[in-house]
């Protein structure tokens, strides 16, 4: 029975804990759990924990309002220090390549190899010119400690620590399949944006830029001189906004940077690889921000659609339906990790 729990997933992010419990099905998945829980200001500072007390509370408070089955618990790390990458490696000899690799893998990751956890996976072997094609994945040792001493502290236990990227892409593949078109995933959070581009489920690409929802806050603040809190809840009224133009320009002003930013990584992702994207999937705590879809649509001139991390599941009776909805899409990093089994590796 052990053996068949799903890990419950633990999305800290920059401004709120958000958490997700799944039980597996003969045909799929139920949600069964679903939690967020906000964080003060500035207690996360590009992926890394600047105030330890205030997430440990955050998620003891979230389990005890959750009523979760059991504590067997995975975590996402993002930010700067968190590199994936999809390159060619030479392999003089196959046999010898994972302790050959791991120190030639200095070269792509800019950092010391001493100061990270380095993981891969060979995506094909080309033996004719014995060359790799490999996703390599960092994250620096004391991010994965950070993570680990956290949820200790909230008396969890942690099994699965994963990179944000990839729990992005398992979600996608739990509700969209392995599509053959390039599909890219736009998970706009509240400091930053990442963009994740796959193929065949494969991925391909990677690309986070420094804007996010509180970008858009202070846009507000700024020329409507409202406190921080009264600025964030004008994010996502469409009364206010339809009526009001000055705050109403405020918000298209952040909608026309963050889709001018994403245009140019398709057209640098084009450049590259010479694949052409097919579709954008938008979730994150900033999906909903007024226009912003339609902006990334206008401007990149792709269909644009949102990810909804739940579209091929159940859903639980006993979920909050109201709060769902209106954080449907800040749940797809948990969500990816809620997949997992406590006994995977």
């Amino acid at each position: 029975m052990f053996k068949k729990k799903n890990v419950i997933g633990i999305d800290i992010g920059s401004d709120a804990i958000k958490i997700v419990e799944l039980k597996s099905k003969k045909n799929g998945f139920e949600l069964t759990n679903a939690i967020v829980e906000d964080l003060p200001e500035d207690v996360i500072s590009e992926g890394s924990i600047v105030d330890y007390n205030e997430v440990i509370t955050a998620i003891i408070n979230a389990f005890k309002k959750g009523k979760f089955s059991h504590k067997n618990v995975g975590a996402a790390l993002k930010g700067n220090d968190v590199i994936v990458k999809r390159v060619q490696a030479n392999v003089p000899d196959r046999k010898t390549f994972d302790e050959t690799f791991r120190w030639d893998a200095e070269q792509y990751i800019q950092m010391n190899i001493e100061d990270v956890n380095i993981d891969y996976e060979i995506i094909d072997f080309d033996e004719t010119i014995n060359q790799a094609d490999v996703i390599l994945a960092v994250a620096r040792k004391d991010l994965i400690a950070d993570a680990i001493s956290v949820l200790e502290s909230a008396k969890l236990k942690p099994t699965i620590i994963d990179l944000e990227v990839f729990t992005l892409m398992n979600c996608f593949e739990a509700n969209y399949g392995r599509e053959d078109e390039v599909s890219l995933i736009i998970n706009i959070g509240h400091t930053s944006t990442l963009m994740v581009y796959i193929k065949n489920g494969l991925y391909e690409f990677s690309r986070t830029v420094d804007l996010g929802g509180k970008n858009c806050i202070e846009e507000i603040q700024k020329r409507m001189n409202y406190v921080y809190e009264d600025a964030r809840l004008k994010l996502f009224d469409k009364e206010s906004l339809e009526f009001d133009d000055e705050l109403k320009s405020a918000v298209e002003s952040f909608n026309e940077r963050l889709a001018t930013e994403i245009k140019n990584s398709i057209n640098y992702f084009y450049t590259s690889t010479q694949l052409v994207v097919d579709k954008i999937y938008v979730c994150g705590g900033g999906a909903n921000i007024y226009g912003l879809k339609e902006y990334i649509e206008k401007f990149c001139e792709i269909e644009s659609v949102f990810f909804n991390p739940f579209a091929n599941f159940e859903v639980s009776k006993n979920i909050d339906q109201g709060m769902l909805n209106s954080n449907l899409y800040r749940f797809n990093v948990a969500c990816g990790l809620s997949l997992r089994r406590v006994d995977e590796k």
